[in-house]
């Protein structure tokens, strides 16, 4: 069976368990093609990417400036963000926000009815139970904050920036925050009927703190809309070390720090610079060890494996009319899709 086939074949057994009824997935190979299956909806159809929003664009921009040396790993966030008042705030450095290692134990869920300048001084004075660098805790907050970092770094916001490094120059023609600023509301894939808002989301940013934040900025958690062939641009860039189509978009060495471990082996946790890894709950068993990845909340994701030389991209409609409980039913949804598709890359 070919790719494609067994991929459709696993996209419309998800459909008839009711996992989601609107996806498109794309998936690069060795030779460097790209292909797109869908269920439901054209392959271009715009997804709201939740929290692939940390790694395309805000990770993926703080990696740049870091190999041009525009930005350290080490460097104090205070430096950067003098408001930050929690404790420890001397010893956070931008490599905890990479990593998620700061001991943030509050939902920003739980945050949403505040102001955006309530919810940044709910962040800003947050008191932590456990040093820097010593836990694993993914979340919203330290995104957000790194978001907020290279806006005061490079004096432009994530859009803007995402455009000039990115989005531009990959012909993400498709891609970024706001989207109905540049797609008809009807290319957009609806995310929820929206308990807290009382409406259906659709073209509007899913996350509800990021909701809020939006009114001061795009946020860097979440707030990206995307769609599938925009997607397989982007990570083919990251595969091929930052070139696309002979151009080097971005800096040569980005490939190496996103596919190795960056925390400390007393943390007892693995992840790289902003990108996850070793995750078997989403990724499958067939990856190497060197294989990266992301999820969103809406039902996306990403799997790439530099060694075997593809990568998978689900877009789906998961929390749609209604989320669920809990992710278990999609991660085992991409898990088996990555199996699928690195098991057939590898025969």
């Amino acid at each position: 069976m070919e790719i494609s086939e067994k991929l459709s074949e696993l996209l419309e057994k998800a459909e008839s368990e009711d996992i989601f009824d609107k996806a498109v997935v794309g998936y690069l190979l060795p030779d460097g093609t790209s292909h797109t299956v869908t269920l439901n909806t054209p392959e271009d159809t715009v997804f709201d990417i939740a929290s692939l929003t940390k790694v395309c664009p805000t990770s993926t921009l703080a990696l740049s400036y870091i190999l041009e040396g525009k930005l350290s790993i080490d460097a104090k966030v205070i430096d950067f963000i003098p408001e930050l008042k929690t404790n420890y705030r001397d010893e956070i450095y931008v490599s905890h926000l990479l990593t998620h290692s700061l001991d943030y134990r509050v939902p920003m869920k739980t945050l949403r009815t505040l102001s955006p300048e309530g919810i940044l001084n709910a962040l800003y004075t947050y008191q932590f139970a456990a040093a820097p660098g010593t836990i694993f805790n993914y979340g919203n907050p330290a995104s957000v904050l790194l978001g907020i970092l290279l806006q005061r770094l490079t004096g432009k916001n994530l859009q803007e920036q995402g455009n000039e490094r990115f989005f531009t120059p990959l012909g993400m023609t498709r891609s970024g925050y706001n989207p109905l600023t540049r797609v008809p509301k009807s290319e957009i894939a609806a995310t929820e009927l929206c308990e807290f808002r009382h409406r259906e989301i659709q073209g509007e940013v899913h996350d509800e703190s990021a909701w809020v934040l939006q009114k001061l900025f795009p946020v860097g958690s979440a707030g990206m809309f995307s769609c599938v062939p925009d997607l397989l641009k982007f990570v083919k860039m990251i595969l091929m070390d930052g070139k696309f189509e002979d151009k080097q978009i971005a800096p040569a060495g980005i490939l190496d720090i996103v596919s190795h471990n960056a925390l400390a082996d007393n943390v007892g946790a693995e992840t790289a610079l902003g990108w996850e890894l070793n995750a078997a709950k989403f990724m499958g068993t067939k990856v190497s060890p060197q294989a990266f990845g992301k999820t969103g909340f809406t039902g996306a994701s990403i799997v790439a494996d530099p060694d075997k030389g593809g990568a998978i991209i689900l877009l789906s409609n998961f929390t749609y009319p209604h989320r669920e409980p809990n992710a278990d039913r999609i991660h085992a949804f991409r898990a088996t899709l990555a199996d699928a598709f690195f098991e057939k890359i590898s025969d």
